[in-house]
């Protein structure tokens, strides 16, 4: 291996959480007043502000909010609290082990909330009155049931053949889209492996480890997938960061995963490949200080790496994560567009390229600097403005039709710059150019 790997942008708008800290502030303040039915609006409100007048009723007495492939139901009646979100109607075949399994969330997962069976149909079920609905307990008790829910109701459909009582509103990639996500998958794929090959004949597991590990986690941050294949990748990432095992066997691991994502086809990835309407997000809502803490050690290692001019080792160190980071984060937008800057510049290039440029950009993570660089030349763009109006053009191409030929030239582009028949300055110019073609909200005619 003797280049990073190819940079991919992600296939959703934004990166950025929607919470809205203040409202959460009201909330609790509300609550400590005894304004309850105040505290539970701004709760909602802190989440994201525009579910009360979207998914509830005229009254505010009742909220159907989806989140991914459930739906919860919310309804305050009588100074009463009441969650109800459907989970599983009962197959006819393999009901008891179904059950076991539904017994062993409400003892392990489920803390507040519990799933009950209710005429051959399992639903999550709280309550309580209002003047108990501390917005702690009852953001808890909504993001374990979110979190709990869409990811098991795949699960025991694939396993026993239970049918979901709610069927997903989604948007599935076109083709073209999907085509693009394919190629990059195999693309990113292919990279993997052959780089891993020629670790593992010096024996370089550690080396070896890092790739395949980010090589999953930059697919989940590339393609977004849903359904069983996200529960599939979230479980190689738990498996990856074992420490039980030889590392050899890790990486074996590794390997089977990649491999797995390289024979899909199409029509398999198509499955789940979608965008879908979330509630509660489970990944945190990031801060400037928590990714500063987080990148800390690895940031030390990589400049020890750097200073001795070993390239490679600063290189991988950092991709990792940045990749870790969208993982485990909902990332602000203005780390976000340093990230991004780095990768693209980087993408695909020699080691003792790509490490300044990477180093670069942790070090302004870690010193708070996340404005463009004062002496940059006059006239280059300002990526964090070229992210945003990236995003809006998504959104707007989302609704209006655009999506497909957007994606398309943007790869393209991708393509070039890797492989270096454009500039960087060229490619964002280009880039922003077709932010602002299709920020009317469709394609052009």
């Amino acid at each position: 291996m003797k280049q990073t790997l190819t940079f991919n942008l992600s296939t959703i708008a934004s990166t950025e959480s929607k919470i809205k800290v203040d409202h959460f502030d009201t909330s609790v303040e509300a609550f400590d007043n005894g304004e309850y039915l105040k505290s539970f609006y701004a709760l909602l409100d802190y989440v994201n502000d525009e579910f009360r007048e979207k998914y509830g009723n005229a009254k505010g007495t009742e909220f159907n909010i989806p989140h991914g492939s459930i739906v919860v139901n919310i309804k305050i009646e009588d100074d009463q609290l009441v969650i109800h979100a459907p989970f599983l109607s009962l197959p006819e075949k393999n009901r008891i082990p179904l059950l076991r399994q539904i017994a062993g969330l409400n003892f392990n997962d489920l803390d507040l909330a519990q799933i009950e069976l209710k005429k051959d149909r399992l639903a999550f079920e709280y309550s309580c009155p209002l003047a108990l609905a501390n917005p702690y307990k009852i953001y808890y008790i909504l993001q374990e049931i979110c979190s709990t829910g869409d990811k098991y109701d795949d699960e025991f459909e694939t396993k026993f053949g239970a049918q979901r009582v709610y069927e997903p509103k989604v948007t599935p990639f076109d083709e073209e889209t999907l085509n693009t996500v394919y190629e990059v998958i195999q693309l990113s794929c292919k990279e993997c492996m052959d780089a891993v090959k020629g670790f593992e004949v010096d024996r370089k597991y550690g080396f070896a480890w890092n790739v395949l590990d980010t090589t999953i986690l930059k697919v989940l941050y590339y393609a977004h997938p849903q359904g069983q294949l996200l529960n599939d990748l979230n479980k190689a990432v738990a498996e990856m960061d074992r420490e039980d095992i030889p590392l050899p066997e890790v990486v074996n691991f590794g390997k089977s995963v990649i491999a797995r994502l390289q024979g899909m086809t199409k029509e398999q990835l198509a499955e789940d490949l979608y965008f879908v309407e979330t509630f509660i997000s489970d990944k945190r809502r990031s801060n400037l200080k928590n990714i500063q803490e987080n990148f800390e050690n690895s940031y030390n290692r990589a400049t020890q790496a750097f200073e001795s001019n070993d390239y490679m080792t600063c290189c991988l160190m950092i991709v990792y994560k940045f990749y870790e980071m969208y993982y485990y984060n909902n990332v602000q937008d203005d780390v976000n567009a340093v990230v991004v800057r780095a990768l693209e510049k980087s993408s695909a290039k020699p080691w003792d390229e790509a490490a300044p440029i990477l180093h670069a950009a942790m070090d302004n993570i870690m010193e708070g600097e996340l404005d463009e660089d004062d002496d940059e030349e006059e006239g280059e763009f300002d990526m964090s403005q070229m992210i945003q109006g990236m995003q809006q053009a998504v959104q707007a191409m989302q609704s209006g039709g655009g999506m497909v030929e957007y994606m398309q030239k943007v790869q393209e582009l991708q393509q070039q710059l890797a492989a270096g028949q454009v500039g960087m300055d060229e490619y964002l110019q280009k880039v922003q150019q077709l932010a602002a073609t299709y920020m009317g909200g469709g394609q052009q005619q």
